[in-house]
């Protein structure tokens, strides 16, 4: 059990890139690379919903369905519905088809040239 005020490990928060690896860990590189587009937390809080279930049936075939072309093709199948499924969140949204608007802003822009003494 985590202390309160800490954060959870990305390898045990669901829909972390790092929680998909440790998920598929030893499986075939078609499965870690479907279940690797199905991870959702790099998402907008409103978009997370309409990715989320699409990851839980992964997860949840994952145990009963031993690494297979029939596998890869089920979960691939996710992804594309996943991908769907956020679009049509967007367009739900914001009324528009279209990508998430960016922020305004940059926070910490990189400064090209730094790492070597030449910043421009």
């Amino acid at each position: 059990m985590m202390p309160l005020g800490k954060d959870v490990d990305p390898e045990f928060q669901t829909g972390t890139a790092a929680h998909a690896a440790a998920a598929t860990t030893g499986r075939h590189p078609g499965t870690r690379d479907a279940v690797a587009w199905l991870a959702f937390s790099h998402l907008p809080a409103a978009l997370q919903p309409f990715a989320r279930p699409f990851y839980e049936a992964a997860l949840a075939l994952l145990p009963e369905i031993p690494d297979s072309p029939e596998l890869t093709t089920a979960l691939n199948g996710l992804v594309s519905a996943k991908d769907s499924a956020v679009r049509a969140g967007i367009k739900g949204q914001t009324g528009q088809a279209g990508p998430v608007p960016r922020p305004a802003t940059v926070v910490d822009p990189p400064k090209f040239g730094e790492a070597d003494g030449d910043a421009r």
